[in-house]
């Protein structure tokens, strides 16, 4: 072995610095941090079997459900949730992959439409997208005996010109509400 001598250079050296200067940090290799949702230690990323046996039970469920109800149910259901078709794969996939229901939506508006003043009613009606106009008619329509129109004009003040009254008196039929209701549930 040899000694080290003052001409040697030396086996670590740092950046020189000027006085009053401090030294550089040393360089780290970057931490690899979990994200802010990772899953806790021992759950896995699979569902297990027990979870994916209670999600296919839910859907034959539901399967089975859309098979017992009436043609006219399933054809609103399928125009409300935007399905393909009235069938029961179309309107189970539909309505399972979902993640909220359209139903709900014109639910809420045929609700606070018939409990506002007219001034209300037609503000909230007048904020109302197309869509949201189609289900809030498809839903009068389907569940009382008030008749309004299939095409509604394009400009929102004139079709809530159109809608404020039939929809503020419409009487709906209630159990034929929630049927559709739990139907659209998952």
């Amino acid at each position: 072995m040899s000694e080290q001598t003052v001409l040697d250079p030396p086996l670590h050296t740092d950046p020189p610095t000027t006085p009053g200067e401090a030294p550089a940090p040393a360089e780290r290799k970057p931490r690899k941090r979990r994200a802010t949702g990772a899953k806790t230690p021992g759950k896995r990323g699979r569902p297990t079997a027990r979870t994916a046996k209670a999600t296919l039970r839910r859907i034959a469920s539901k399967a089975e459900e859309i098979a017992e109800t009436d043609d006219d149910t399933r054809l609103l259901a399928a125009e409300l949730t935007g399905a393909e078709s009235p069938g029961i794969a179309d309107l189970t996939t539909t309505i399972m992959s979902a993640r909220t229901s359209p139903l709900e939506a014109a639910v809420a508006d045929l609700t606070i439409i018939q409990a506002g003043t007219l001034p209300e009613a037609v503000v909230h009606l007048v904020g109302m997208s197309p869509p949201e106009l189609q289900a809030l008619t498809q839903l009068v329509n389907a569940f009382s005996a008030q008749d309004l129109p299939g095409q509604l004009p394009a400009k929102s003040t004139d079709a809530a010109l159109i809608l404020v009254e039939p929809v503020r008196t419409a009487v709906i039929d209630d159990s034929a509400l929630q049927r559709l209701i739990r139907l659209l549930a998952k």
